[in-house]
C-alpha cells in the first residue's frame, strides 16, 4: 500500500498490481464482517498503470459485496466506471420485485448496502434495481393474484428501507430519482417520515412533512363531497356546490373524486369509507408515517434516544403542524353508532392533537370529549357483547383505549402552553385530582399546575397530602406548599382530624403524614393530640430507640404522675394496621385520664 501510494504512486509494474490485488483478495475476512475494506484492491485498481483488461477480469470475479466495497467514492475515475459496466453486466432488467429477493438480492440491492458509494455506482445501482410489484395481466385468478401482489408490496417496501437506511447521503437523490417512479415515490417518502426520519437532513425532512401533508386535503374535499350526496345532494349537486374547490384541486384529485361519484357511491360501505377521508387520512397517517415524529421518544435504539440530524424545535413545529390538520378533522368528525370494532382508531389522533397543539380551542374540547364518550360507549357495547375478550389483541386494545383515555382526559380538562415538542404539565381537572396523582407528578410540572390554580384550597390540600405519598423533592417542600392556602394553620389541623377520610392507605401513609408534622418547626398541642396514637408514639426521637421529644412531652403531661391512667393509656386499642391504628393520640390519653370506654377510631371514606 505504502509503495502504490508513495513512490510507485505514478508508475507501477503490472505485476507488483496484480500481487497487491491477489493479497488483498486471498485475505482472510474479518470476523463480523461481510468483507473487507478492500483498500489495496482499490488502489491497484485505480492505478494509472492497470490495464483495463485486467480491471474488469478482476471486477468480474468479485462477489457483489466486494463490487460495492470497490465502489465507495475513494475509488479512481476508471475503477469507478468499471464497477458501474460490471454491475450492468450482472443485472437483469425489468426484473420484478418479489419476496424470494429479499432472501437473494439481486447485485444492485447488494451494492447498494454498501455506505459512502461513488454517485456514478448509485445512479448505476438504482437503474438496476427490480421494479414494483406487478400489475394484474387481465387473466390469472383475481384472489391469487392479490395474495402474490400483497407479498411482493411487502417485499418492495423491505427492499426501500434497507436502501434509504444504508444510503443516508443520497437522500434527496433518492427522492428526486423515485419522482419519476411512481411505484417508487411514495414508498420512499413513507420510509423517510416514519421509518428513519432521525437520519434525514432536516431542511429534506420538512420539505417531505409539507409534501405528505398536502394530501390530507385531497381526503377533506372527498370527505365534504361524500357526505353531501349521502344527505340527500345527487353527484350534480354535489359537483356544483364543490365547484370552487374542484376547479382549484389537481387533476389527479378531481379523478379521484369522479370515479366514485360516476357509480361505486352506490355501495353503502363504499359510502361510509369516503365519508371518513379526512378522519382515516389522520388516523392512519399518526400512527403510521408521523409516529416518531409525533413521539420522538419512541425512537431508541438499544434502548437509548435516537439522535436526530433534525433539531428539537424542528421536530416539535412538524408536529405542531400536523395538529392543525386534526383540528379540521376532528371538526368533521362524527360519532359511528354501529361501529363497536375499532374503538381505539380516534384516540391516537386526538392525543396527537391535544399533545401538539400550542393552544387547545374551548370548541376542540368539547368535541374532544365526544370523541372519548363514544369510544367508551363502543368498548362498553364490546364487553357485552363478549364478556371476555375473544383474543389477546382484543385485550390490548381495550388496555390502549384505557391509557389514552386516562391520557387525553386531563388534556382536555387542563389545557396549557406545549412545552418543547410536548406538553406534559396537564394533570386534569382540579375538581377530579386525588393526592396519588400529584405525588407522581414531577415538580416543575406539580409547581406549574398549582401556580395555574391559584387560589384552590381544595387542590393545594390534595398537595399537602401527597407529600405522605412522596416526601422528598428536590426542592419544593411541605411549606412552600402549605403557604398557598388562605388558612394553612387551620387546614394543618383540620387534615389531621380528618385523616383517615383524606389519606387513607396503610401504615407507611400514617406514619409519612405524622413524621411531616413532628418536623414541622411548631408542632402545637391542637395537632398533636389529632395524629394516629400508634405512628405518634413509635416517631423516632434523635436516638433509633428513643420516642420523639414533643410527643413524650405531650403525653407525660396529659397523663401526669397517675399509674392507673398510664395503665389504660398501655391497654387502649391502638394498633399498627386495621381500624385501631386510627385511633387519634388525644382521645386515647383522655379516655384513658377520665376512665371512658374507648371510643370507635374515626370514620373511613
Amino acid at each position: 500500500m505504502s509503495l502504490l501510494t508513495g513512490p510507485l504512486a505514478k508508475s507501477a509494474p503490472e505485476w507488483l498490481l496484480a500481487l497487491a490485488v491477489e493479497s488483498d483478495l486471498d485475505r482472510e475476512p474479518r470476523p463480523h464482517m461481510a468483507t473487507g475494506r478492500m483498500d489495496l484492491t482499490r488502489v491497484a485498481l485505480s492505478h494509472q498503470d492497470c490495464p483495463g483488461a485486467y480491471r474488469a477480469q478482476v471486477l468480474e470475479k468479485c462477489t457483489e459485496e466486494q463490487l460495492g466495497a470497490l465502489g465507495r467514492r475513494e475509488g479512481g475515475v476508471a475503477l469507478i466506471h468499471a464497477v458501474a459496466a460490471e454491475l450492468r453486466r450482472r443485472s437483469k432488467s425489468h426484473l420484478p420485485i418479489t419476496p424470494e429477493l429479499l432472501a437473494e438480492p439481486t447485485p444492485a440491492q447488494v451494492v447498494l448496502g454498501e455506505h459512502a458509494l461513488h454517485e456514478d455506482v448509485f445512479a448505476a445501482a438504482l437503474g438496476c434495481l427490480p421494479l414494483g410489484p406487478d400489475k394484474h395481466d387481465g387473466e390469472e385468478d383475481v384472489d391469487a393474484w392479490m395474495e402474490r401482489h400483497r407479498a411482493a408490496t411487502d417485499a418492495w417496501k423491505n427492499m426501500w428501507d434497507g436502501v434509504l437506511r444504508a444510503q443516508t447521503e443520497h437522500h434527496r437523490r433518492l427522492l428526486a430519482w423515485s419522482a419519476k417512479q411512481p411505484a417508487a415515490d411514495r414508498v420512499v417518502r413513507e420510509h423517510l417520515l416514519g421509518s428513519i426520519p432521525w437520519h434525514v437532513e432536516p431542511t429534506l425532512l420538512e420539505e417531505v412533512a409539507a409534501h405528505d401533508l398536502e394530501s390530507f386535503e385531497r381526503a377533506v374535499l372527498a370527505t365534504r363531497i361524500f357526505r353531501s350526496c349521502r344527505d340527500g345532494l345527487t353527484p350534480a349537486q354535489a359537483r356544483e356546490r364543490y365547484a370552487d374547490a374542484l376547479a382549484a384541486a389537481s387533476q389527479q384529485e378531481r379523478d379521484y373524486v369522479e370515479k366514485f361519484l360516476d357509480g361505486e357511491m352506490q355501495s353503502g360501505y363504499i359510502q361510509t369509507v369516503l365519508c371518513r377521508s379526512a378522519i382515516d387520512w389522520v388516523e392512519r397517517t399518526a400512527s403510521q408515517t408521523w409516529r416518531f415524529l409525533l413521539n420522538p421518544g419512541e425512537a431508541r435504539r438499544y434502548g437509548r434516544p435516537r439522535e436526530w440530524l433534525a433539531s428539537q424545535d424542528l421536530v416539535a413545529a412538524l408536529g405542531a403542524r400536523f395538529a392543525t390538520i386534526c383540528i379540521t378533522a376532528l371538526d368533521l368528525w362524527e360519532p359511528e353508532p354501529a361501529s363497536v370494532h375499532r374503538a381505539v382508531r380516534d384516540l391516537g389522533w386526538l392525543h396527537a392533537l391535544l399533545v401538539h397543539l400550542p393552544e387547545v380551542p374551548e370548541e376542540a374540547r368539547q368535541k374532544a370529549r365526544l370523541v372519548v364518550e363514544d369510544t367508551r360507549r363502543s368498548l362498553a357495547t364490546r364487553s357485552r357483547a363478549h364478556r371476555y375478550p375473544t383474543s389477546h389483541s382484543a385485550w390490548e386494545e381495550n388496555q390502549r383505549a384505557e391509557e389514552l383515555i386516562a391520557t387525553i382526559m386531563p388534556l382536555v380538562t387542563d389545557p396549557v402552553p406545549a412545552l418543547p415538542g410536548r406538553r406534559t404539565a396537564s394533570l386534569g381537572d382540579p375538581l377530579s385530582i386525588r393526592f396519588r396523582q400529584l405525588a407522581n407528578a414531577d415538580e416543575a410540572v406539580l409547581v406549574a399546575y398549582l401556580d395555574r390554580h391559584t387560589g384552590n384550597d381544595a387542590l393545594v390540600e390534595e398537595a399537602l397530602l401527597s407529600f405522605a405519598a412522596r416526601s422528598y423533592r428536590k426542592s419544593l417542600t411541605f411549606d412552600d406548599v402549605l403557604a398557598r392556602h388562605s388558612a394553612p394553620q387551620q387546614t394543618l389541623l383540620d387534615l389531621t382530624l380528618h385523616l383517615r377520610r383524606r389519606l387513607g392507605g396503610g401504615p407507611e401513609l400514617r406514619e409519612s403524614w405524622t413524621e411531616i408534622m413532628l418536623a414541622r418547626p411548631e408542632c402545637s398541642p391542637e395537632l398533636l393530640r389529632l395524629l394516629p396514637a400508634w405512628s405518634a408514639v413509635k416517631a423516632r426521637g434523635p436516638r433509633y430507640d428513643t420516642t420523639h421529644p414533643a410527643v413524650a412531652a405531650y403525653v407525660s403531661e396529659v397523663l401526669g404522675d397517675s399509674d392507673a391512667a398510664w395503665q389504660r393509656f398501655a391497654a387502649s386499642p391502638m394498633s399498627h394496621a386495621g381500624p385501631g391504628a386510627w385511633h387519634r393520640l388525644g382521645d386515647l390519653l383522655g379516655a384513658a385520664v377520665e376512665g371512658f370506654a374507648w371510643s370507635a377510631p374515626p370514620p373511613g371514606r
